[in-house]
């Protein structure tokens, strides 16, 4: 019996899509996949700050040219050749509205701003910043970032990507 190299594919390909479809039947079946368990919960994009400002007495803007921040993790001192793992985080923060010099500060103190969220994150391990909650660590970058700023404060640090990279 002749086999040619397409039946043999089609072979194997038949092959992977019947195990591809048990495997994932049995995995949903006997309730062990658990789709978006760790998927974290999304903030506000800065065109809903107005939603925010309604429920407040005091008015928020968003600053958002902080753009995307790609940053690597300290190393895992465990692994061996662990060089840290890449982590793309787009941040914004809100600051009061109408506050035009504390916007220039931000304006002209932006690159501080990203050097403070790469350092904070190039400081600890993928595993300590997944233990830690996103709260705590946007309560961390809110007192560093603030730290830097001498004309007024921004009221809170929000992420529109936190990915890690593996």
């Amino acid at each position: 019996m002749k086999f040619s190299l397409n039946k043999i594919l089609l072979i194997i390909i038949g092959f992977l899509v019947v195990t591809i479809f048990v495997g994932t039947t049995l995995a949903f079946s006997l309730k062990k996949a658990e789709p978006g368990k760790d998927l974290r919960q999304a903030d506000p994009s800065p065109t809903e700050i107005q939603n925010l400002n309604n429920s407040s007495n005091q008015k928020l803007a968003a600053y958002t040219e902080l753009g995307t921040i790609r940053a690597i993790t300290a190393p895992d001192s465990k692994k061996q050749d662990d060089f840290g793992t890449p982590v793309i985080i787009t941040a914004w923060i809100t600051y009061p509205e109408g506050d035009t010099v504390f916007f220039e500060e931000l304006a002209r103190k932006k690159n501080v701003i990203i050097n403070c969220i790469s350092t904070y994150f190039l400081e600890r391990t993928k595993l300590d910043l997944l233990s830690t909650s996103e709260e705590k660590i946007k309560a961390d970058l809110l007192q560093i970032i603030n730290g830097q700023l001498v004309l007024g404060k921004i009221q809170n640090v929000y992420f529109t990507d936190y990915l890690f990279l593996d």
